[in-house]
């Protein structure tokens, strides 16, 4: 299992596999190891192969691990995958267009769809890879989807994304406030992630003009040991927010929490955009911050 790779193109990152169990992340990626550069062929996998790939640990019936199996398809079938090509047509699809589940002969068949198998096939440029056994390893279905998306960025180490991104991108409930990100999302993410890749998770706030109360949280960055590119060259850094320096200056999120969230929607009350928040804006559509742009800025000072 330790030279199971999983590798797929970026596009997959953008879609949120939301209510997936961790079990479930498992399988597909375990699927996908196995399904890639096979085209539109159909591949078999036995239960106790597709057990040993996703490193099943506790005991199941037949039976139970094909309601199991079905059960991963059923997710994908119900997310609509989609995608907009180069006319900004709007695609939508199944990623599998065959996915048969036996109980009875043990067995899982599947073949990829294949207007879509540029997902998994041919694969040059612009992918994301990383190793099964690495992935299967992580309890936390926030730390799986945190760290193949780390993956896409595997060269440069960092990732920065908006609060809104990484809400839908590892479907956090719309209910959670900051502080219950912090507790139920970051922290394992953290905890798993940290030793694994020395990953640092860096809060991006919105500045308020003086007397408006604390800053509310608006985004992240993520720090990572990046990897070398084929051949040990040092791979290309992309740099952190210039104010993304010291630990010192984050402020807690649970005393953001605590902070009433701005009315963003009147014209003026928000400072203008500091060079490093229209770069981390540029970088990522100039969308995605609560409020409109031109209201989105970096860290608070340290004072």
């Amino acid at each position: 299992m330790s030279d199971e790779i999983v590798k797929y193109s970026n596009q997959f990152n953008n879609q949120a596999l939301r209510k997936f169990t961790a079990l479930d992340l498992d399988l597909l990626m375990a699927i996908a190891s196995r399904v890639r550069d096979k085209g539109t062929d159909e591949v078999a996998f036995t239960f106790e192969e597709l057990k040993r790939l996703a490193g099943l640990q506790r005991n199941m019936t037949n039976d139970e691990f094909a309601k199991q199996i079905a059960n991963v398809n059923r997710r994908l079938l119900a997310l609509n995958f989609e995608f907009q090509n180069e006319e900004h047509d709007i695609i939508q699809f199944a990623l599998f267009a065959g996915f048969v589940t036996s109980p009875t002969k043990r067995t899982l068949t599947v073949s990829v769809n294949s207007r879509f198998s540029f997902l998994l096939n041919d694969l040059t440029s612009q992918f994301t890879r990383f190793e099964l056994a690495e992935f299967t390893a992580l309890r936390s279905s926030y730390a799986k989807e945190c760290y193949r998306t780390l993956k896409q960025y595997r060269q440069t180490g960092v990732w920065k994304v908006s609060l809104e991104d990484f809400r839908r991108l590892l479907d956090v409930p719309k209910s959670y406030r900051p502080s219950e990100i912090n507790k139920y999302v970051l922290k394992p993410i953290e905890e798993e992630l940290g030793p694994l890749l020395n990953l640092k998770v860096h809060r991006k706030y919105l500045k308020k003009k003086p007397g408006r109360g604390r800053a509310s949280l608006v985004g992240f960055e993520f720090e990572f040991d990046p990897e070398k590119v084929p051949g040990g060259a040092p791979a290309p850094r992309v740099e952190l927010s210039g104010s993304v320096v010291t630990d010192e200056a984050r402020k807690s999120l649970r005393d953001v929490s605590k902070t009433p969230v701005p009315d963003l929607s009147v014209p003026g009350e928000g400072p203008a955009l500091d060079p490093d928040t229209q770069a981390f804006l540029d970088a990522h559509g100039g969308h995605g911050f609560a409020g409109a742009e031109g209201y989105v800025s970096d860290w608070p000072s340290a004072a």
